[in-house]
């Protein structure tokens, strides 16, 4: 006999699968938020329809959601009040308790429930067996290629196993393909064929490819395979554009091969759309930003997540960026605290910028050039990049530590195998005023003035310098006047020539008076000796040796008292 419904009837039955379709598409809204790692809008979308209109699915859902944020007695709540609607053969909330238990580690009590749900569901429930299957993988989440099941209790084997004959009750399930690929990459983490195959088959049947498309992703990362694992993640935010773990992925990805700039960018997207970034991730985000050279943005990041992170290196990072944005106070005081910290970590361009960082500050109550001059030696023992021994000379002649200049030059000229011009000038400067306490460095100084000399031919100083070393080098010999008398020549002329005279007044008036008394007391030159004093007059008509030079070669009784170079 045919049952007659009743226009009330029917609409009722309508009304109801009509309410039905509208959770479960609620239930796959709050899942996908979920799976964006926007839990809070998972929780609340899943939350709104469940207080509206209870069912065994929202409640095994609303504890599911509670699963996968590590909430599990929140969770053992939903499923026990769900286990009252249950359906005879379709027990979900009481497979949930199961779960539970077995997550908790109460295998016993886990076994049990699970038997008594197969029983029930006589083994044939393809979203029973799906969800167990899922329990079985600990909920893996893979990070940087690496599978991180969310709990410590997992079994990668079981959870195939159920998984399997889960498809065989449902073979276009994209959801139950995408788990078993899940569980097949972490039984064969060193084998991802097995994993792409499923997750190929999952890319087939569900509407939003995402997922699947990460998580191939993830398997050509664990091969190295960098452009291919790219590849996939820009097509998993090309099907979902809010799907969160692709953005990390990528900056992570975009790290590895050393694209900064992309890392940086990628990591931001994730910040903006992550509901409640970590300290740690913020942190990250702020180490892409110094490495794409985005300073300001690093500081900002690292300024904010600096009392929550521990590491020293969080000193070292902000002080670089400090010291590129040339606030070098600040950058000194970071990096001050990192070598406080974590002395053993520290690196030669830590080293380098704090010298940097000490010429550059306005601290005027500071020995700062000293100072300076102490982390630039450290800095300069490992830099390959260029030779800090020629600056730190330069800066310890200024501060008159003169065998400290000779150390320097020649340190620097052993480890790279050769000295600048300008090196070899100032280790000749500095073994010049070391002269006065040991005679020898004149002829030191002397011989580094040739070599510059070599290099700069018409160098005035160099010149002068020369003239001098060999003055005092020579002192009390015979030959004094013979090797320093061609550089005094040789200094004036080219002072002459180069419209100099004036800018080296005084020691070209040395020099004038010098030249005066080889020409009369050596060579008996009168006429040489007065085209000399002639120059010295024009040069100072106020200095009175002048006018006496000239009035003594008038009366034919030369001075062969010369004086003294300086």
């Amino acid at each position: 006999m045919k049952k007659i419904f009743r226009p009330l009837t029917v609409s009722l039955i309508c009304l109801t699968l009509g309410i039905l379709s509208l959770q479960a598409q609620d239930i796959q809204s709050a899942i996908q938020w979920l799976d964006r790692n926007q839990p809070n809008k998972a929780i609340q979308t899943l939350q709104d329809i469940h207080q509206t209109q209870p069912t065994r699915q929202t409640y095994f859902y609303s504890g599911y959601l509670a699963i996968r944020t590590n909430r599990l007695s929140e969770a053992q709540q939903y499923f026990e009040k769900g286990t009252a609607l249950d359906e005879k053969r379709h027990p979900l909330n009481k497979t949930g308790l199961g779960i539970v238990a077995f997550l908790e580690g109460r295998t016993a009590d886990a076994d049990q429930i699970l038997e008594e749900v197969l029983k029930a569901s006589k083994g044939k429930d393809p979203e029973i067996l799906w969800r167990i299957g899922e329990a079985y993988t600990g909920y893996a989440q893979v990070i940087n290629d690496v599978d991180t099941p969310l709990y410590p209790h997992h079994n990668a084997q079981k959870a195939i196993d159920y998984l399997e004959q889960a498809l065989k009750r449902d073979k276009k399930n994209g959801g139950i393909w995408l788990t078993l690929g899940d569980a097949r990459a972490l039984a064969t983490p060193t084998n991802g064929g097995p994993a792409v195959t499923a997750y190929e088959y999952a890319m087939e049947y569900l509407p939003n490819r995402s997922l699947p498309n990460h998580r191939i992703g993830n398997i050509y990362w664990a091969g190295k395979s960098y452009n291919l694992a790219s590849d996939y993640y820009k097509a998993a935010l090309g099907a979902d554009s809010l799907y969160t773990p692709s953005y990390l992925q990528l900056a992570e990805l975009s790290f590895q091969t050393n694209k900064f700039k992309d890392a940086a960018a990628n990591m931001d997207k994730y910040l903006w759309l992550v509901e409640t970034p970590t300290a740690e991730l913020r942190y990250r985000s702020g180490q892409f930003d110094y490495l794409a050279r985005q300073y300001s943005r690093a500081v900002e990041k690292l300024v904010q997540v600096k009392k929550d992170i521990e590491s020293p290196v969080k000193y070292r990072l902000l002080g670089r960026s400090y010291f590129s944005l040339k606030d070098y106070d600040k950058s000194i005081q970071n990096l001050e605290t990192f070598l406080e910290k974590a002395p053993d970590k520290a690196e030669g361009l830590e080293y380098k910028l704090l010298g940097r960082a000490y010429q550059n500050t306005t601290d005027t109550t500071i020995a700062k050039d000293s100072i300076a001059v102490f982390y630039l030696a450290k800095a300069a023992k490992t830099d390959t990049t260029e030779n800090l021994y020629s600056e730190i000379a330069e800066m310890s002649y200024r501060l008159k530590n003169y065998k400290d200049v000779v150390k320097y030059v020649e340190a620097g000229e052993k480890r790279f195998n050769k000295s600048s011009v300008k090196d070899k000038f100032w280790l000749a400067m500095a073994a010049y005023k070391m002269g006065p306490n040991d005679s020898t460095m004149y002829l030191k100084a002397d011989s580094a003035f040739a070599a510059v000399q070599e290099s700069s031919p018409d160098h005035l100083p160099t010149i002068l310098y020369r003239a001098k070393s060999n003055y005092y080098g020579y002192a009390g010999q015979d030959t004094t006047f013979a090797k320093s008398v061609p550089f005094y020549e040789r200094f004036v002329e080219l002072a002459y020539t180069k419209k100099e005279e004036k800018k080296f007044k005084y020691d070209m008036k040395i020099a004038l008076k010098f030249l005066y008394s080889y020409y009369t007391a050596i060579e008996n030159d009168p006429a040489k000796a007065l085209e000399f004093a002639q120059k010295g007059k024009e040069l100072d008509p106020a200095d009175k040796d002048f006018n006496d030079m000239i009035a003594q070669l008038d009366k034919r009784v030369p001075d062969s008292a010369s004086p003294k170079p300086q």
